[in-house]
């Protein structure tokens, strides 16, 4: 959609995605809401959490999002892993090029990386209904680890699962999905949202019938 935008906002031309366009005095604006929605999920959810070295799992348009959102929160190093090891290197290189040298690089070996990282992210579809399963060995986990996933149907994904049984600190993509769509209500309306409705609302879709 980026060629066909009008101009974009800083968060969306640093992470070269958009989620949110606003139509506003004929002109086409582009946002990026996920790296926010993110890092006030992050903020709320995870406070204290060590931060001196994370491992990423994805390097796509949530993992680019989720990734300025780690940086700016203070990670130290930002390990990138992706099945498409291309991508978690060019992700890897634009992130040093605005957060200084160092505080990226792709993954090499991923049972080290994992061992050497305080906390897990997934910014895989890996755990939804459609791709069962964990985006990294279970055995890779430990209970020092803090693990938070973005995928939020379901908000247990397997990952989850395993990390709260060995006694993880977790975090599910609930608070992402809600905070992003605040941020994305502001953009069209002009409305600072209630959150709290808005997360009351979420968990009611969870009690809905699924066909």
């Amino acid at each position: 959609i980026l060629p066909l935008l009008d101009e974009l906002s800083p968060a969306a031309r640093d992470l070269g995605s958009v989620n949110t366009v606003v139509f506003r005095d004929g002109r086409r604006r582009g946002h990026n809401t996920d790296m926010w929605g993110f890092r006030e999920s992050f903020r709320r959810g995870m406070a204290g959490a060590a931060l001196a070295s994370v491992l990423l799992l994805g390097a796509g348009g949530a993992g680019a999002a989720v990734a300025h959102a780690l940086l700016d929160l203070g990670v130290g190093r930002l390990l990138v892993r992706d099945v498409d090891a291309g991508r978690a290197q060019a992700l890897a290189a634009s992130l040093e090029a605005r957060f200084g040298k160092g505080r990226a690089g792709p993954v090499h070996d991923l049972r080290e990386a994992a061992a050497g990282a305080g906390g897990i992210v997934n910014a895989t579809p890996v755990g939804m209904p459609k791709l069962p399963g964990t985006p990294l060995p279970p055995e890779l986990l430990r209970p020092a680890h803090w693990v938070a996933d973005v995928v939020y149907f379901p908000l247990e994904t397997e990952l989850l699962r395993q990390a709260r049984q060995l006694g993880c600190r977790t975090l599910s993509g609930e608070g992402m999905a809600i905070h992003q769509a605040v941020r994305a209500f502001e953009h069209f309306t002009g409305i600072v949202p209630d959150v709290d409705r808005m997360r009351a609302a979420f968990a009611a879709f969870d009690r809905l019938p699924h066909p």
